[in-house]
């Protein structure tokens, strides 16, 4: 290794990981910088946004945005199948789960969130399952096969994401939300009605305002219970009642957090530890977490730019959102509640 190079360790290898890795290969952090990632997951970086294709033909492999060459040929050590599990800060050095050791000198935290799985009793049971990472939407495929009907627990944008997975394994869908519509932190009330009866249309059961007690079934899922209505028969469920920041490791070692979770990060991706940034879903931007992909592909540009001696800034991000959910075309700009 070149002995004028620095250690750049990045943690996290999810769509902003991958961006941020692109953009400084492109402004010569390689360099720079020894780059080593750290990939717990047993593949390399993969499109989260089209992960409802799975089901509808795509496979893993047609998923993926760079395969183990692209890193490889392009200088990057990347660690697949390993956690980073503990930060030292003193000694500048990550430790992973194997007990390994690589020193540092810069740290970008790209660890992305986990699902919030809510506390009501019978999450695990046989037949309930978290949408998150290709291996989900594995276990997923497989049990559906011998099923008939599927419950999503969650009305957001990754809970029509689920629905249309549950569509198109031929399985008879609900969707279960707690608020009074659907998308409830995109559109407004009447935007929420709009969107339930085009979707209705297209043969899924749409269920606002029902809070969920409980899941049924002896080991096994038989029905959701609700604390205003009857049981709701089903032999599946899916779970994406929203995300959680992965920011454990940030903790651990005494990084800023805020209050409602989050590594605290300033207009240059930079945590309370210079030496340590934040990217993506894990990162708290003046108390907001950014759960869109475009504003953590800002992030990413930011923080390679000042890596590699650039001046950019994220002074935030527009949160406008055009999507297509169970082929549905939605739209979201401005202020919905305003």
């Amino acid at each position: 290794m070149d002995g004028a190079k620095k250690i750049l360790v990045v943690i996290g290898n999810g769509m902003v990981g991958h961006k941020f890795c692109e953009r400084l290969l492109e402004k010569g952090g390689l360099t720079r910088f020894d780059v080593h990632i750290f990939c717990e997951e047993p593949r390399p970086a993969y499109d989260r946004v089209h992960l409802s294709e799975f089901f509808s033909g795509k496979t893993a492999a047609d998923l993926e945005l760079a395969g183990l060459p692209w890193y490889r040929k392009n200088g990057f050590r990347i660690h697949l199948g390993k956690k980073a599990v503990h930060i030292d800060r003193q000694g500048k050095n990550v430790h992973a789960q194997d007990g390994a050791l690589i020193p540092y000198d810069k740290i970008v935290l790209a660890t992305g969130s986990s699902p919030f799985v809510p506390p009501i009793p019978g999450t695990d049971k046989a037949g309930v399952f978290v949408y998150r990472t290709i291996e989900d939407l594995e276990k997923i495929r497989d049990y559906a096969r011998g099923v008939k009907t599927a419950a999503v627990i969650g009305g957001g944008l990754l809970g029509l994401e689920a629905a249309k997975a549950a569509m198109d394994m031929h399985l008879r869908t609900h969707v279960i939300e707690f608020a009074p519509r659907l998308m409830p932190r995109q559109i407004d009330a009447a935007g929420g009605k709009i969107l339930k009866a085009k979707i209705e249309s297209l043969g899924v059961k749409v269920h606002t305002e029902m809070q969920t007690s409980g899941i049924n079934g002896n080991g096994r899922v038989t029905g959701v219970a609700f604390k205003n209505m009857e049981e709701l028969p089903t032999d599946m469920v899916i779970i994406s009642a929203g995300i959680r920041p992965r920011d454990e490791l940030a903790r651990e070692c005494g990084l800023a957090i805020h209050e409602r979770g989050g590594v605290v990060v300033d207009n240059r991706l930079q945590t309370s530890d210079p030496d340590i940034y934040a990217i993506g879903e894990v990162a708290s931007h003046s108390g907001f977490i950014y759960g869109l992909v475009a504003p953590g592909y800002e992030m990413a540009e930011v923080a390679a730019s000042h890596l590699t001696g650039g001046d950019k800034e994220f002074p935030g991000a527009d949160t406008s959102t055009k999507l297509k959910l169970l082929g549905v075309d939605v739209a979201n700009f401005g202020d919905a509640f305003g």
